[in-house]
């Protein structure tokens, strides 16, 4: 398997002092790494780019969400009103427009009359679908399929700019793992690594997705994202972990 940064086979006395290993598919004799935890992988604070009241909060902690489900409903009762008003406006247009075209053909009506009955409609049009658009905005909806982790809002609120609610996406997993800058190089994107969670006492294969290109001066670590299947829900996101040497 190829190692980032180790140019030389010969050097096997130095990469054992390290704990490498260079058989098998899984990384079997890695250093072992200061932290490991097993987080979401993805996770979303939900929030609004309005205000108003709420009138309705559809879920709750825990709750499994498909993706386009309803979360949240805000008061759109003025929204609503304006719709009725430019459907209105549309329909007595339309019928002007109707009986307009019919005294065109006679010469009983200008063309300046059309084209301005011609812009109102439009006009009205595009206030019906303004309307519609706020009366859409007022539900929020989930983003992904996952499980509600956090409610931050209630009914009767009037809400601004701060999250409502967390989903996370839990059938899969990233593993963070931190390294001390000594084991730089000894993995890279896509290689299968094993790891034991402390929690279940079992062990997964977890695939290398992104490592820091640098070294934190601060702390003279790194950190290694690894993701892991965890469609049958069988291990907890925020458990710890370890590398199964």
């Amino acid at each position: 398997m190829k190692r980032i940064g180790m140019k030389r086979i010969g050097s096997i006395c130095a990469a054992a002092t390290l704990g490498l290993s260079f058989a098998g598919p899984l990384a079997a004799q890695m250093a072992e790494p200061l932290t490991c935890l097993l987080v979401p992988a993805r996770t979303s604070d939900i929030g609004s780019d309005r205000s108003g009241i709420v009138v309705g909060v559809d879920v709750s902690r825990g709750d499994f969400v498909e993706a386009g489900a309803a979360l949240v409903r805000f008061d759109t009762r003025l929204a609503e009103a304006d719709l009725r008003v430019a459907r209105i406006t549309i329909a007595g247009l339309d019928e002007r427009m109707q009986r307009s075209e019919g005294l065109l053909e006679r010469n009983l009506i200008s063309r300046d009359e059309i084209g301005a009955l011609r812009t109102d409609l439009a006009l009205s049009e595009a206030e019906e679908a303004r309307a519609q658009m706020e009366i859409d905005r007022g539900t929020i909806r989930a983003p992904f399929a996952g499980y509600v982790a956090r409610v931050d809002v209630a009914m009767g609120e009037l809400i601004g700019a701060e999250p409502l609610l967390q989903i996370i996406e839990v059938s899969a997993l990233d593993a963070e793992l931190v390294f001390l800058a000594a084991a730089f190089g000894e993995l890279e994107p896509g290689q299968e690594i094993a790891l034991s969670v402390d929690l279940t006492q079992a062990n997964v294969v977890a695939i290398v997705t992104a490592i820091d290109p640098f070294i934190d001066a601060m702390s003279n670590t790194f950190t290694v994202m690894a993701e892991i299947d965890n469609s049958d829900l069988a291990i907890p996101a925020g458990s710890s972990c370890a590398v199964a040497n």
